[in-house]
């Protein structure tokens, strides 16, 4: 009964997220395309650079969210309310005095802007621009640390429903206010706004979902719960700094080495990459608190069979976003935005190597904090953190963009590439690495082939706009599953998930004739 209800809870948890972020897509590359025609591209920088800016400031919340909402896993398994509520106590004190920095360090910032934004553009009232964006940073803290106890009880399906529908509402009336009067301070107050509205309406269903979090507020967190914190916390804190050196800082170096119209370019970049991405990430992310509800419950050789079969499904998943993206990210924004948002081809190539080796980290990663593995990687954040700047700095002089995004993927590929696995592996799933390195290397050259097959044939399709990307688009749906296909038909893995989506259509059809 408790496995099935931990599949039912992840089933539901991706269903939701697959609706939402997919129908969500489509609103939110409407809305961009209207900001470019509104904005100039100086615009879409700013948002970028100082999106980044921002990002690095998060780094006062040190991990300490992660690390909670990981000590909620038990309590919440044993139903012990006292120790729940001693927790989210601790988070709340913590999460406000977080929300408080972020805003005071935001704000002490401001005149250095010029430093971090090279040819800084004339622009009306930039500082009050950066400032909106300090004001919704620190308010994203204050009654978001009560997500986390849905997040953690499996009940992730209610904050992703309850965010895409309002993020959806924001961007449709930011795009109506922006086409009206052009006015970028309404466009900023308006995202203001909704971040507080989300905030406490999550706030509430948490009161209603838990009533004994609001009638109970005493108690204190166990002392081995306490120490558990701690040291995790510790641990955190260098993966949080390592990520965001890595991750958040090439909008800021693209600004400071090359120039702010950049950032806006790779701006788009992004929003297509992540759209793909996100929807992977947030399909797994789901899994977590079943993964850490199946930690607390479960044998290691159980642990391990179910992460095989997520880690097939995330090989598969990012291996076909990749076939995609390589054949239609460049066709695509040109018929999105024009040709004046193009980046070269190396550059793209390099682009989507860090978006391959980043999305075949991601099912590792989720187990790894599940089962609160962090303190094991020792310092490898801040060797990744430090190779990143200085590869990227060194690089980005003779080579632009093109040189920071092979510092990202240089970085990755001396650090991450094998930790992560090991330490998985060796504390976690109690198994031997060779496994994973073998599947990763065996899908890496299913993936090339795949690519090149894929590619050689769409380049050689006749027609022009739309029609031919459409055609594309159709080669890769068909021939990229197809060649996974045949290069996976004899894995277990293959068959549990053919399975498993036999059952779940058995199910619907079962419902609909009821």
């Amino acid at each position: 009964m408790e496995m099935r209800s931990r599949t039912e809870n992840s089933l539901r948890n991706i269903r939701v997220t697959l609706l939402f972020q997919a129908s969500s897509f489509g609103i939110a590359f409407f809305t961009r395309k209207i900001f470019v025609q509104m904005l100039t591209q100086e615009y879409l920088g700013l948002d970028g650079t100082f999106s980044n800016i921002l990002s690095m400031l998060s780094l006062t919340e040190l991990g300490i969210g992660s690390a909670i909402t990981y000590s909620l896993y038990k309590p919440l398994a044993e139903k012990d309310q006292g120790q729940i509520v001693a927790l989210m106590a601790l988070f709340r004190r913590v999460y406000w005095t977080i929300g408080g920095i972020v805003a005071l360090f935001g704000c002490a910032l401001t005149p250095f802007l010029p430093v971090l934004v090279r040819d800084l553009p004339d622009i009306p009232h930039i500082d009050w621009i950066y400032l909106f964006f300090v004001l919704n940073s620190s308010l994203s803290y204050f009654y978001a640390y009560k997500q986390s106890l849905m997040i953690a009880d499996q009940r992730q399906y209610i904050t992703t429903a309850c965010h895409f529908i309002l993020s959806s509402l924001l961007r449709l009336t930011q795009m109506a206010f922006l086409w009206l009067s052009g006015d970028y301070f309404i466009y900023l107050g308006l995202q203001i706004g909704t971040t507080l509205l989300e905030n406490l309406i999550l706030s509430q269903i948490t009161d209603r979902l838990y009533p004994y979090i609001r009638r109970d507020r005493h108690g204190s967190v166990a002392p081995e719960t306490k120490r558990e914190i701690i040291k995790n916390t510790k641990a955190l804190m260098l993966h949080r700094a390592g990520g965001i050196v890595v991750f958040g800082t090439d909008n800021l170096l693209i600004s400071i080495f090359v120039g702010v119209v950049e950032v806006g370019v790779y701006s788009n970049y992004l929003m297509v990459i992540n759209a793909l991405g996100s929807l992977s990430y947030r399909v797994f992310y789901s899994l977590t608190a079943s993964v850490g509800n199946l930690k607390v419950s479960s044998e290691a050789k159980h642990i391990l069979s179910v992460f095989q079969r997520a880690n097939f499904a995330g090989n598969w998943l990012y291996g076909f976003s990749t076939v995609c993206l390589t054949v239609l990210l460049g066709p695509f924004i040109e018929l999105w935005l024009g040709r004046d948002y193009l980046f070269s081809r190396g550059t793209v190539c390099l682009i989507l190597m860090n978006f391959y080796v980043t999305g075949m980290r991601q099912v590792t990663l989720i187990f790894r904090d599940a089962c609160g593995l962090y303190r094991y990687e020792g310092y490898k954040p801040v060797w990744e953190s430090v190779i990143n700047l200085v590869v990227s700095a060194i690089l980005a002089v003779p080579f632009g963009v093109t040189g920071i995004f092979a510092g990202t993927f240089i970085s990755t590929m001396t650090t991450c590439f094998w930790v992560e696995p090991v330490v998985l592996f060796r504390y976690g799933l109690h198994a031997d690495v060779g496994i994973y390195f073998k599947d990763y290397i065996y899908h890496t050259l299913v993936t090339l082939l795949t690519t090149a097959a894929v590619w050689q044939i769409c380049v050689q399709l006749p027609g022009a706009g739309l029609p031919l990307f459409l055609t594309k688009m159709a080669v890769c749906a068909v021939l990229g599953n197809l060649g996974y296909l045949l290069a996976y038909c004899r894995r277990e893995e293959l068959r549990f998930f053919v399975a498993l989506f036999i059952r779940m259509t058995a199910s619907i059809r079962r419902g609909n004739t009821r």
